[in-house]
């Protein structure tokens, strides 16, 4: 571990004030959530989640300010199980319905997917996720190639409030689009990681082809995440 990142789980730790003037978030909604920072906190320590501060936020406010819709949340691209952790700990994150291979990438296109490579993010296993995870109720595996790997299944059946999708690449993500676009309810969000990276840009690819044509606008977040907040669809089942 980094001196800067001890330094910062430290402050955290023992001295959040200092910490936040650091950030220069005196006065900002997201210091008063002291129920966020413990959950930042031992996501830091767990080194399971690849989001950033920012992003990890956006994940927070978007499974609470979805919660009154009803229906599902579902995240695509789970890795080690840390944002869906954090889902888990909003209170407002489940019923969560998970999608991953657990055993890295599937076969990616150099034109589209920046260095990408089949197989990276591969040191992961549901196992590993489900372990990690064995606290919270509510929560579904689903291992494989989605949406192949839902087929026939539960999943199909089912309205979503919240979607979270880090895929990196745009074929998967069109894939994830594709899928739940349609089963999303009114005022429920798609949000991404990686749309504004510019080492994936298959992701901002994607997004911006299959929303070309549709009522939904593609808002760009701070650091690399857009989100879409569906126009209509039908209630939650």
């Amino acid at each position: 571990m980094g001196l800067k990142k001890s330094l910062m789980l430290w402050l955290l730790e023992k001295r959040r004030s200092t910490f936040f003037r650091w950030k220069k978030l005196n006065g900002v909604a997201i210091a008063a959530d002291d129920r966020f920072w413990d959950v930042h906190l031992a996501l830091l320590r767990d080194e399971r989640c690849t989001q950033t501060l920012h992003e990890r936020y956006n994940l927070w406010t978007l499974a609470q300010a979805t919660a009154r819709l009803g229906g599902a949340v579902a995240e695509v691209g789970v890795y080690r199980g840390g944002s869906a952790k954090l889902l888990c700990e909003t209170g407002a994150g489940t019923p969560l319905y998970l999608f991953d291979t657990f055993a890295g990438m599937p076969t990616t296109n150099a034109a589209t997917d920046g260095g990408f490579s089949a197989g990276d993010f591969a040191d992961t296993s549901l196992d590993d996720v489900r372990s990690y995870l064995n606290r919270y109720s509510g929560v579904h595996f689903y291992k494989g190639f989605f949406p192949d790997s839902v087929h026939g299944q539960e999943p199909e059946k089912l309205a979503y409030r919240l979607v979270h999708l880090d895929v990196d690449i745009k074929e998967s993500t069109l894939s994830c689009l594709k899928f739940f676009y349609p089963r999303m309810l009114q005022g429920g969000a798609i949000v991404s990681h990686d749309y504004g990276q510019l080492s994936a840009p298959g992701v901002k690819l994607a997004f911006d082809e299959f929303f070309a044509d549709k009522p939904e606008t593609v808002v760009r977040l701070w650091d690399t995440q857009c989100v879409v907040t569906k126009c209509s669809a039908t209630s939650a089942k």
